[in-house]
């Protein structure tokens, strides 16, 4: 469990829709801050009422925020390639974007404001932590608040009520796939031996299990990345950025000129693509898979 929250940790806060939200609280809470401030303080320059003050804070502002879109495209792009972004990375990432920012600040005031009553250490001292201030408290409340929303969404409930199923009389003994939607909903259980793979489909993701001999999909409004996290230490595995599928189910492994493709023990299933971000690992997972069930033979 705690190995699946810290990997819903990461993803929720690298989502763009999560990116955009922290920023634009955090920007904006930032100005308020200093709006705030900035009359309490001897060596602050923040304000529009003078034209001075005026074009400075729009430089300062503009140039700030553009750093942190950038900051964080560049974050986004980074997490898309595969590189782990653990707690501890992404708090210094945080920590880095509000020095920058506080040193930036620090300069305008030396070069421009021209503060002569303090020496150096102590302006970039105290506007790095102006910044932390203005910056490190929506940091901190916007990122509680995705990861706190992201797993009370992905939680599955215990209420079976509206619950689709395979239909199959289920022992205590056999291993059970509940998937919930995006509102932490229960909304189809089904036997991991009877499903087959899932596919993303615009905002759906779409289950696909067999029930009385016949291939059967089921639509939920969830997140694939929900599902591969959720999901991470059972036979159900990604293999490609629309695809999750099951192991188990697997009878070949091609390996085709543009790439690998599985095919499944069921007639009428379309193989599906291994795209190369995840082929050795399915590669390696369906060959350990193989040679286990060999052995239990």
């Amino acid at each position: 469990m705690k190995k699946r929250l810290k990997n819903t940790f990461s993803q929720c806060l690298l989502e763009i829709g999560n990116i955009i939200t922290s920023l634009t609280f955090s920007i904006l809470y930032a100005l308020v801050f200093l709006v705030i401030y900035s009359p309490y303080s001897e060596t602050a320059w923040f304000g529009v009422a003078k034209s001075e003050s005026f074009l400075l804070t729009t430089t300062f502002v503009v140039v700030s925020v553009l750093f942190l879109i950038i900051s964080r495209t560049v974050m986004y792009l980074l997490s898309k390639q595969h590189i782990k972004m653990t707690y501890m990375k992404y708090a210094m990432w945080m920590l880095a974007e509000i020095v920058i920012i506080g040193v930036f600040h620090a300069v305008l005031s030396m070069v421009y404001i021209k503060i002569t009553n303090y020496t150096v250490s102590f302006i970039v001292t105290k506007s790095i932590l102006i910044t932390l201030l203005a910056l490190g408290v929506p940091y901190l409340v916007a990122s509680m608040w995705i990861v706190i929303s992201d797993m009370r969404n992905t939680l599955l409930v215990t209420d079976t009520k509206n619950v689709a199923s395979d239909g199959e009389a289920i022992a205590q003994n056999i291993d059970i796939i509940n998937i919930a939607d995006n509102k932490g909903v229960l909304k189809l259980s089904v036997k991991l031996d009877n499903l087959y793979y899932i596919k993303a489909e615009d905002n759906y993701t779409i289950v696909y299990y067999s029930r009385n001999g016949l291939l059967n999909r089921y639509m939920i409004r969830c997140k694939m990345q929900t599902i591969e996290d959720t999901f991470r230490d059972t036979p159900l595995m990604r293999c490609h950025r629309t695809y999750i599928v099951n192991i188990k189910k697997i009878k070949v492994l091609r390996h085709e000129s543009d790439g690998f493709y599985i095919d499944f023990d069921f007639e009428g299933i379309d193989p599906i693509p291994v795209s190369k971000t995840y082929s050795e690992s399915v590669v390696k997972r369906f060959s350990g898979e193989t040679s286990k069930n060999k052995n239990e033979k």
